[in-house]
This record gives C-alpha cells, sequence and structure tokens, in this order.
C-alpha cells in the first residue's frame, strides 16, 4: 500500500543532460586520486584513467589545485588530494553519524506502536527523501517506498519542509501555486495551509489526516550542525489506528526522539519547530 504521502517520484540516477561535464570531469579526478594504490597520481596517469584528454585533465587539476581539493608534490608529479576536503570529510561524516543514529532509534518503533516509521533525508528545502522504513509486524499495514519525494504539498512531510523554511518563502510557495487536492480532505487554501504550518511551529510536528491519502501521518524535523533541517521523522497508519488523540501521542514521540538526537549530537534545537 501507498503511504499517507505516498510515493511522488522514483529515486534515481539524474539524465545525462542534466550532468555538468567539467564537474563530472573534476568528480571522475577527484576518485582516481582518492581511490589511487599509490602515494599520489600523475598528470598522465589521471588522463588514461579517465579517457579526459591531456588539455581537460591539465585545466581540471590547475582548478582543483588553486581551490586546495589537490596538491601536487613539490618534488615530484603526483598529485594528493588538498586540504579543502578535510572541513567537507569532516561534515559528511556528521551527517552520515546523524542519520544512523536517527536510524537506529526510529527502528524499534515499528513493533512497539504498531505503525509504519519512516526517515527523509532533506535534498533541498523544497524536497525531503525517503531513506529508511519500518513496518510493524501486522500483515496489513502502511506501505512507503524508499526513494519517493516529498515536497512542500505533501501531508505532513510537505508541512515540515514548510515549517523549517524561511517564512517569507513559506508563504511565498504557498500563496504562488496552486495547492493540488490530493483528496477530499486537503487544504487547498493557502490560508488555511499558512495556518496549519504555524500550528506545527509551536507543537513541534505536523500531522496530516487523510490529506495526501486515506492514511494519516505525522512528521517533525532533525537539524544539522549548522541549524537547518537535516531529517524528517515519519509515522504512518490507518485512520483507525492512528486517530487524532492517538496522533498527538506519536507527535510528542517523535519531538521528543527529535530533541534527543540532537542533544547527543551537540545540536541546539530551534525554539519553533
Amino acid at each position: 500500500m501507498d503511504s499517507n504521502g505516498g510515493s511522488r517520484q522514483e529515486a534515481g540516477e539524474k539524465p545525462a543532460k542534466y550532468q555538468v561535464p567539467a564537474v563530472v570531469g573534476a568528480i571522475s579526478v577527484l576518485h582516481e586520486v582518492a581511490t589511487s594504490d599509490e602515494p599520489g597520481v600523475t598528470q598522465a596517469e589521471l588522463v588514461k584513467s579517465t579517457g579526459l584528454s591531456k588539455s581537460t585533465m591539465h585545466n581540471l587539476l590547475a582548478t582543483l589545485e588553486a581551490h586546495d581539493f589537490v596538491r601536487r608534490e613539490n618534488n615530484s608529479r603526483n598529485y594528493r588530494l588538498g586540504p579543502a576536503l578535510i572541513p567537507l570529510g569532516t561534515e559528511a561524516s556528521r551527517q552520515v553519524r546523524l542519520v544512523r543514529s536517527t536510524i537506529d532509534r526510529v527502528a524499534p518503533l515499528a513493533a512497539e506502536y504498531h505503525l509504519s516509521f519512516a526517515v527523509a533525508q532533506v535534498v533541498s528545502d523544497e524536497e525531503c527523501r525517503i531513506i529508511e522504513r519500518f513496518y510493524p509486524t501486522e500483515d496489513v499495514h502502511v506501505g512507503i517506498l524508499i526513494g519517493s519525494s516529498y515536497g512542500p504539498m505533501d501531508g505532513a512531510l510537505g508541512k515540515v519542509l514548510l515549517a523549517y523554511m524561511d517564512p517569507a518563502k513559506a508563504r511565498r510557495i504557498v500563496k504562488s501555486r496552486k495547492l493540488p487536492a490530493h483528496t477530499d480532505a486537503t487544504i487547498t487554501s493557502p490560508e488555511n495551509l499558512i495556518e496549519t504550518v504555524e500550528e506545527a511551529k509551536v507543537r513541534g510536528w505536523a500531522i496530516s489526516a487523510g490529506e495526501l491519502n486515506q492514511n494519516h501521518a505525522v512528521a517533525t524535523g532533525v537539524l544539522g550542525q549548522n541549524g537547518e533541517l537535516a531529517l524528517l521523522l515519519l509515522a504512518l497508519g490507518f485512520p483507525a489506528d492512528l486517530d487524532d488523540d492517538r496522533m498527538g501521542e506519536i507527535g510528542q514521540l517523535l519531538a521528543g526522539i527529535a530533541a534527543s538526537i540532537m542533544a547527543d549530537a551537540g545540536i541546539s534545537a530551534r525554539s519553533e519547530a
């Protein structure tokens, strides 16, 4: 079954037409330098391993070196990874730890609360994507696809995206777009949706009572090290299993788990959800 906020699209590789050749080339260079068995790689070796021309490789290496993404040893022609990658690697490690910690905390909830739970990662401030899900032991439950994407108009997850967005931008998005009527319960009034998002900020979690499909959902956000929305926690259930009273219970549960995840990671929670 689809979730409350059923799959909007499948995750996958972007078509080649959307890729920038110079960026793809730079990625190839960094990958070859990082995975080399030797202490450094020469320009000639990179040309051979990547298939790029000598002139393209020269320009790529000059640019990467100028920005400290690679460095050339003084006593040889070998290139190694540069110091500019260190903070990027550190931040990537933090994000991996945050994701792992979140998944570990969410995993047991499905069996305990007899609902479906999922973790979504922010792709941009207008999109999140499901990266993990957990189902209860019951044979019949609400399902959700790993890799499915959700935007600002998509149920509980959409409300969380809007809640953490710059308020002016969130209002502009809601006001300027036609709100899709997914079901009879979908909020299609811009002012009503903005009011609902404001309520979610104060409360600490967002709800969707049959607004994206016939199921119910509760969602909240987890901040990253820089105070930006990084992950979203989602609970899904049939209306009979996740009624109004229980949505409040699960909302408090998810908000508490999010706060605990951030506290353990040394991340300060925002005053509004």
